[in-house]
């Protein structure tokens, strides 16, 4: 009986990573840039960055880690403001950085730096625990009885935003070679474009709040 509930609980966690961790945003275009530029692998580490962050809040609102979470929802405005600022810099730079479609060896070395940019964007967006918050109403996760069932909806959310990122690298990756250094410096522009103008919004947001 425990065992069969765990189990609901893990398939809950990964029907709400699909729902909400849908590859939209920031992290989502960085993604497809790098999927472009460097392979799938690259991709779907720069998505697994945006993951773990999701890991890092969903966590705090399952454990009920009150004192960070208080700590994270009293300073979101300033957080935020880092955030803004970071992806606004990335907009930037997509513009204006020249880019060639790469080998995918040759994103090896960077894999790191790929996980903790897309760490970072998302770990400073302190309304993601408030997401996962509703996420729990919806999907009528109300209490939490055990560590074991906290653990498998925790990883289930991990399990459906892998989801995400895998098909989306796979679908990407397939079709990188398709793009002319000429068509990867629209599509630069394009993602940068979008990237600026979610860094803005985040900003904008962040300093009427304030």
């Amino acid at each position: 009986m425990k065992g069969k509930l765990i189990m609901m609980m893990f398939i809950k966690g990964i029907m709400m990573g699909l729902v909400f961790g849908v590859p939209i945003g920031a992290v989502g275009a960085l993604t497809i840039r790098r999927t472009i530029t460097y392979g799938a692998r690259a991709g779907f580490i720069s998505g697994i960055g945006c993951s773990a962050a999701d890991l890092c809040y969903s966590s705090i609102s399952i454990f009920g880690v009150t004192l960070i979470s208080d700590f994270i929802l009293q300073y979101q405005n300033f957080i935020s403001l880092i955030g803004g600022a970071f992806v606004v810099i990335m907009g930037i730079s997509f513009m204006i950085k020249k880019q060639i479609v790469a080998h995918e060896t040759s994103a090896g070395v960077k894999l790191l730096s790929f996980f903790t940019s897309s760490f970072m964007i998302a770990i400073t967006n302190p309304s993601t625990i408030l997401t996962f918050m509703m996420a729990f109403t919806i999907f009528n996760v109300r209490q939490i009885s055990s560590a074991g069932e906290g653990m498998a909806i925790t990883f289930g959310i991990l399990t459906g935003t892998c989801i995400w990122w895998t098909t989306i690298s796979i679908i990407i990756g397939r079709l990188r070679r398709r793009f002319t250094d000429t068509k990867l410096l629209a599509v630069n522009y394009i993602l940068g474009i979008l990237v600026l103008l979610f860094g803005l919004a985040i900003l904008i947001k962040s300093f009427y709040l304030f």
